[in-house]
């Protein structure tokens, strides 16, 4: 699974990560790779110009060029988890989903302790080690924005990383 983000560029070099406003077809896309670190595109070569690239590869920059620019990257809840869970170590993979299972199973279980079930019959997941997708939803972002603060945790320290994040 490539971990990647994308931007659009258009004739007059502006860069934009959604282009909704406009027809695709008008831009040019890159993806920026980040198990790799390096900006891809898939035109053929007669499409190639050094300009956009060079376009693509500032806006990348600036975005996730660092760590650190990484990390706040994350803190908006644009990566998923397994997205997240591939820049860390293999050893570190498991764990940090482990993690992140817990934090929805938290969730779970808050929500079937508010005594307002989703169900007319009560919570179906009470007393069982399932997690429930509607608290995950209810919980308004605060899962996705627990487990990237338990991500960065462990990715704030370069050994925690893959190699080309190290630096």
């Amino acid at each position: 699974m490539a971990v990647t983000i994308s931007c659009f560029i258009t004739m007059d070099y502006q860069v934009f990560t959604d282009p909704t406003e406009m027809d695709k077809s008008q831009c040019r896309k890159y993806e920026f790779d980040l198990e790799s670190r390096l900006t891809i595109n898939n035109l053929n070569s007669s499409q190639r110009t050094v300009v956009f690239f060079l376009a693509a590869q500032d806006f990348f920059d600036r975005l996730v060029g660092t760590p650190e620019k990484l990390m706040e990257f994350a803190k908006r809840g644009q990566l998923s988890k397994a997205s997240l869970g591939a820049l860390l170590e293999p050893r570190l993979r498991k764990l940090f989903l482990k993690v992140c299972a817990d934090l929805e199973k938290l969730a779970t279980e808050r929500c079937g302790a508010k005594r307002d079930p989703c169900l007319e019959d009560g919570c179906a997941f009470t007393e069982t080690d399932e997690t429930c997708l509607n608290a995950v939803l209810i919980s308004e972002g605060k899962c996705l924005e627990d487990c990237v603060d338990a991500w960065i945790g462990v990715f704030q320290y370069p050994k925690n990383r893959i190699e080309v994040w190290r630096k």
